[in-house]
């Protein structure tokens, strides 16, 4: 797509041509000239029946354009953001899940087949330490799923009424990693707690038990021969008087 301004006037432009834009970039009229412009082209392209990429639907959002740009020619666009998603599998079970989102992906026809598409896209992998599996993609056009096919061997995914395209391998490499983490604590519970430390166990309880057994029985015996419910009845007698002549002394030495 061409424009009437450099684009490395109006954003950041690497060696490669690529920017990357946050929703809170410091905006410019050029800029939002090519992010209407370019959201436009690729909702047509589409035949989306509204536009998904714009100012006003970028600006103040989480969400990130990827641009690759040559001198006054905008080539492609790429973006992203995160969603939160329910998705049904075959049996019926909903999961609730939030992953980084492929919203909006263009070409300009111009420079289709020259690999402007898969510099896009691996830039963006690159840059957001991910794998394509790991992606769910808005309303993927034909030329898109294709794409995802010939480079990444993806295309098994169910249907969702929202749209979105999550493939079987977002869930397998899950599955797979939860089922290793399950067999490595079995194995590790096995291997710490085996036949012959369980009867050491038993054995190291049943001494605790006596042991404590005898303990409480000695304070028991202790308590009684101090006690003095546990005297005989002269004892008492002798602790009595005593005590008696105790405070009536203290009575008379405060009189």
């Amino acid at each position: 797509m061409q424009f009437n301004f450099l684009i490395s006037k109006c954003m950041s432009v690497n060696e490669n041509g690529m920017t990357i834009l946050n929703g809170t970039p410091q905006r410019n009229p050029c800029l939002d000239e090519l992010i209407t412009t370019m959201g436009d082209a690729s909702a047509k392209a589409q035949n989306l029946k509204q536009v998904i990429t714009s100012p006003s639907r970028f600006y103040q959002t989480d969400q990130k354009l990827y641009i690759k740009s040559e001198g006054k020619q905008c080539l492609g666009i790429l973006k992203i953001g995160k969603k939160n998603l329910f998705h049904r599998d075959l049996s019926g079970l909903v999961r609730e899940i939030q992953p980084l989102c492929v919203l909006d992906f263009y070409v300009h026809e111009s420079v289709q087949r020259r690999g402007i598409g898969k510099e896009l896209f691996e830039e963006m992998l690159r840059c957001e330490t991910i794998m394509p599996e790991k992606l769910a993609y808005d309303r993927p056009s034909p030329k898109l799923l294709g794409f995802l096919k010939k480079h990444y061997h993806l295309s098994n995914y169910i249907s969702q009424n929202n749209n979105f395209v999550i493939f079987s391998q977002y869930f397998e490499n899950r599955q797979q990693n939860s089922n290793q983490k399950l067999a490595s604590q079995t194995s590790y519970y096995q291997t710490i707690v085996t036949p012959s430390k369980m009867e050491q166990l038993g054995s190291l309880m049943q001494q605790m038990t006596i042991s404590s057994t005898k303990s409480k029985n000695q304070t028991q015996q202790q308590i009684k021969s101090q006690a003095p419910w546990a005297t005989d009845q002269k004892s008492q007698s002798n602790m009595y008087q005593t005590t008696t002549g105790l405070m009536s002394a203290q009575i008379q030495k405060k009189i």
